[in-house]
């Protein structure tokens, strides 16, 4: 995903080649992650123009705060996903329109008519609809695991909380997620639907 080796195949020696102040190593984190960021900006945002202005600050507060870093073992994507978390909620507030900026996504990840149907017989555009009906923190435990594929751990960072209750978040959303979108025969049919939604 976002582990390439890069320059600096640890991080560890990364952070501390940024904090003096080697911009080839900052370049390297930038390279690593910036892809990671912007998806996770696009999901939040939902405009890809807005996810950029915020990929782009999230970075430049990473550069801001790294002397201030304190090396801790976890991933630097957790970092910078939680700094982007952290702008872009503040984005959301400010705009007061959370839902109606996932609905925009939603409503543009879709580029060609033919894809109304996932490869496990969801429609796309009910998947959508049930997708905006969640809430803020339904909808992005959802898209941080299944489109944007991250583990568990790497989740609760993300969203402040423990991986159980990222667990149990995810699940309690899946099957409102089945109840909405039913009759489906199979509940795993849902999650593999989930991950096609880009």
């Amino acid at each position: 995903m976002c582990s390439s080796p890069g320059l600096h195949g640890n991080e560890k020696a990364l952070v501390e080649l940024i904090k003096q102040g080697n911009a080839a190593a900052f370049g390297d984190l930038y390279d690593r992650h910036v892809s990671l960021v912007y998806h996770f900006a696009c999901a939040l945002l939902g405009n890809r123009s807005e996810a950029e202005d915020l990929t782009a600050e999230t970075f430049l507060r990473a550069l801001e705060a790294i002397k201030r870093y304190r090396w801790t073992g976890r991933p630097l994507s957790s970092w910078l996903l939680t700094i982007a978390r952290n702008l872009g909620m503040s984005q959301l507030r400010r705009r007061q329109r959370t839902k109606e900026a996932f609905r925009l996504l939603l409503a543009s990840t879709s580029s060609e008519p033919a894809e109304a149907r996932s490869a496990h017989g969801v429609d796309i555009h009910d998947l959508r609809q049930a997708l905006a009906t969640l809430s803020p923190l339904e909808r992005e435990v959802i898209t941080l695991r299944f489109v944007l594929a991250l583990d568990y751990p790497h989740v609760a960072q993300v969203v402040g909380k423990s991986v159980n209750n990222v667990r149990v978040i995810q699940c309690r959303t899946l099957q409102k997620l089945h109840k909405k979108l039913a009759p489906a025969e199979d509940p795993h049919m849902l999650v593999a639907s989930t991950s096609a939604v880009p």
